[in-house]
């Protein structure tokens, strides 16, 4: 996810607090944040100046600017959803409930403990908040070694719990002549093919 991408995505989820957040989302929206809010604090800082100027630098005159003359509020104003909602879906995407935001308004470490939360990496598969970002196409799926011994990247097969329980039924199940007889044949082909070099006859 780009640049643009991400801040089209927060911003059409403006309320959105439920889902899941990708580090690329969240981070380059901070990138936008630090810009945007960085030009505002310029013109916000023009402003203040160009009013001390005008009255020969008595700070007294500041006390006639209001609130809304300041370019800080409106950004303020116009991100503190989105900031708030990419943030919880961040958090939604490490495994973590969005309560964790709260975490903010704890006194001196309360923001470092949620900026450190959004760093971590994504759970990669599915949690209670949404599937995983390469579940959504949203990234390029974890590298596994693949079948064939040629490197390639393998696709994730879902965990399947029941297949434990499957293998212990077959456990118990004692096995027939005929599937004793098919595993000796597979055996001896193995070993002729393998060892003596022999190619596999294909019946017609």
């Amino acid at each position: 996810m780009g640049f643009f991408e991400a801040i089209n995505s927060v911003f059409a989820g403006y309320f959105k607090f439920s889902g899941r957040a990708t580090r690329p989302e969240f981070w380059w929206f901070f990138l936008f944040e630090i810009l945007v809010g960085g030009a505002a604090f310029a013109i916000d800082a023009y402003l203040v100046v160009s009013t001390l100027n005008a009255a020969a630098w008595n700070e007294t005159a500041l006390l006639a600017l209001s609130p809304l003359d300041f370019m800080l509020t409106y950004y303020m104003l116009i991100t503190f959803f989105p900031r708030m909602a990419v943030t919880i879906r961040r958090l939604h995407d490490v495994g973590l409930s969005g309560f964790f935001y709260l975490m903010y308004f704890v006194p001196f470490v309360g923001g470092l403990i949620v900026f450190v939360l959004t760093l971590l990496p994504s759970e990669a598969d599915t949690n209670i908040h949404g599937p995983g970002p390469f579940q959504r196409g949203g990234g390029m799926p974890s590298p596994t070694p693949s079948m064939g011994g040629g490197g390639g990247i393998a696709p994730k097969r879902k965990h399947d719990p029941m297949q434990g329980y499957a293998v212990l039924d077959k456990i118990k199940e004692e096995p027939t002549p005929e599937m004793l007889a098919a595993r000796k044949a597979e055996v001896r082909a193995l070993y002729e093919q393998r060892v003596l070099g022999k190619t596999p006859v294909v019946a017609e």
